[in-house]
């Protein structure tokens, strides 16, 4: 058996996680401060993961430990499960599905569930929801679980949509209820049930980096003092997307933190 081993955690090394499964990783696993990349054959790796060590082990099933190990995310009034771990879902919780490895947004790391559990808290029925870079679609689909009418993902990569749509059919989310397009704000988007492309929620798990660069876009696209749900923020990051918000005259900013993450929530300008 291959075993790509990459020094640091899920968490540390979240923005390489996507460079491993496209060099084609058939599974990913953290074992005592670090990454173990599962391969078929040896692969050229990107320089931004190249600082592993290959190594040639005995051949397990890993897939069954993997299986075995990983466990149901509790998050607001939402449950994110795989597919085998269904009947493990509380009474009273709402599941959702998600594949493991398809797409980043199982709901294991800390960003998604606070963002789930934002959403949890925030009065969805009948409202439009906006999730930016959708990845799994796991926002989405959670938002519109919890009761949301429409809810359109983006992202820029294509290879993430075919995925949240499947990831929508598996929950049961209907078409006409959320629809999974490749793109970003500022780009041409389907409007999806909200007018003029504004919306009355607005989601995005993304890097600070990125927050401050849409702050703009995002105010264009809420609703006048409607909830912004942002996260995927390093707590060294924090200061940026905070001072972003108050460029664009966002109000009632928020912040929580779990661990070295933060999840930020506030009202877009009157």
């Amino acid at each position: 058996m291959l075993v790509y081993h990459l020094p640091g955690t899920l968490d540390t090394r979240e923005a390489h996680l996507d460079l491993l499964w496209e060099a084609g990783a058939t599974g990913l696993e953290e074992r005592a401060g670090t990454i173990r990349a599962y391969f078929e054959i040896r692969a050229d790796l990107p320089a931004e993961i190249a600082d592993g060590e290959w190594r040639l082990e005995a051949d397990q099933d890993w897939l069954a430990e993997f299986k075995a190990n990983l466990k149901p995310v509790t998050a607001g009034r939402v449950t994110i499960v795989p597919p085998w771990l269904t009947g493990e879902v509380p009474t009273g919780q709402l599941p959702l599905i998600i594949e493991p490895g398809m797409a980043f947004g199982t709901g294991h790391h800390a960003t998604t569930r606070m963002a789930v559990e934002a959403l949890s808290a925030v009065p969805l029925d009948g409202h439009s929801v906006l999730d930016v870079g959708t990845g799994s679609g796991v926002l989405a689909i959670a938002a519109v679980l919890l009761g949301a009418r429409t809810a359109l993902g983006v992202d820029i990569d294509p290879q993430t949509i075919p995925i949240a749509r499947e990831n929508a059919q598996i929950n049961g989310v209907p078409d006409g209820r959320a629809a999974f397009v490749e793109g970003t704000l500022g780009s041409d988007l389907p409007e999806h049930a909200a007018p003029d492309g504004v919306y009355d929620v607005l989601v995005a798990n993304l890097y600070a980096e990125l927050h401050d660069l849409l702050a703009g876009e995002y105010a264009a696209h809420i609703i006048p003092g409607g909830p912004l749900i942002l996260t995927g923020i390093l707590a060294g990051k924090l200061s940026m997307v905070q001072a972003a918000l108050e460029r664009e005259d966002f109000t009632d900013v928020t912040v929580r933190m779990d661990g070295e993450w933060a999840l930020v929530t506030a009202r877009a300008p009157q």
